[in-house]
């Protein structure tokens, strides 16, 4: 009989041990870089004016063993945030892509002077952001004890991003900034303790050092930055490429001022960007159109034409 009793209590308290070994897992951000769990916390803008037409060009990856696809990722990333603010019209990537292969880029996110302003005349583009993942690498901490054990894998990145104005080619903002993303699993008496590479550690640490890049960005792409361009002349009836989900209302004032003349560097032979154009007249928008145009007629001035800026009056 007592034989039978100790036979039972091995088994329950075996069962009661097996039942611990059920690995454990949990991902969390670095606390020391002011993140949520499962997010990172993206300071909103009272953003006020027309939305910006923005593209992401693809980033560069200068990570020194070539981090295979972590350049597509950080696009990805960085475009889905703009998207998700709700401030900015984003350009597909493909898109963006087109135009970067006629322009004979390839996928170097090499952005000059001269491109920035053919981009922003083909796509309507406002701003383009790109930039370079600098660093990238992954370790693996772990704690034993005499029933647990565990492991973290920690994932950090280090990320370079700018923005270009298309309108004057003109490099508007440059920074860098480094994610962190780690994740945790542990068991007990070895069981689950044992953590195989994890992808989307790299995604991860790419969303915590873009979102708080997205802080700095979104301070930047203001409304003061927008323009658009004249589609079509009629007469006085005048074609613009931005509309209703841009933002613009029936009776805005706008100003026509031509493309200025690209200005080279005499030494270095670089493009410095745009002067500032002659200021051709004014328009009233007096209707929309098809997705995201307007119509608007001539209040004054004249010699209006084809791919002219436009911009709100104040």
């Amino acid at each position: 009989m007592k034989k039978i009793q100790m036979i039972k209590s091995i088994m329950l308290g075996s069962a009661i041990i097996l039942a611990g070994c059920t690995p454990s897992t949990k991902t969390v951000h670095n606390e020391s870089l002011n993140v949520q769990v499962d997010e990172v916390a993206i300071t909103k803008v009272d953003y006020k004016g027309p939305k910006l037409r923005v593209g992401v060009v693809n980033f560069e990856n200068n990570t020194p063993r070539q981090v295979r696809g972590i350049e597509t990722a950080a696009t990805n990333i960085l475009t889905t945030m703009l998207h998700e603010t709700g401030n900015f019209i984003v350009i597909p990537q493909q898109d963006m892509e087109s135009i970067i292969q006629q322009q004979k880029l390839g996928a170097s996110g090499v952005i000059s002077s001269s491109t920035a302003a053919e981009m922003g005349k083909v796509l309507g583009l406002n701003a383009i952001l790109t930039g370079s993942i600098t660093s990238y690498a992954e370790l693996v901490e772990g704690s034993n004890t005499l029933l647990s054990q565990s492991k973290t894998q920690v994932a950090k990145v280090g990320v370079d991003y700018r923005i270009v104005d298309t309108t004057t080619g003109i490099q508007l903002f440059a920074s860098h900034g480094e994610g962190e993303f780690r994740k945790t699993s542990g068991g007990l008496l070895g069981f689950g303790s044992k953590s195989s590479h994890d992808t989307s550690l790299k995604d991860g640490a790419l969303r915590d050092a873009l979102g708080k890049a997205m802080n700095k960005i979104l301070g930047q792409l203001t409304g003061s930055l927008w323009a658009g361009r004249i589609a079509q002349v009629k007469g006085n009836t005048i074609y613009i490429n931005a509309g209703q989900l841009t933002g613009l209302s029936v009776g805005d004032m706008l100003t026509v001022q031509e493309l200025g003349e690209e200005i080279i560097d005499p030494q270095t032979g670089v493009p410095l960007g745009r002067a500032p154009g002659v200021v051709r007249g004014q328009l009233k928008i007096s209707g929309f159109f098809g997705k995201d145009g307007s119509v608007a007629t001539v209040i004054s001035g004249s010699g209006f034409k084809t791919n002219d800026l436009v911009k709100l009056q104040n």
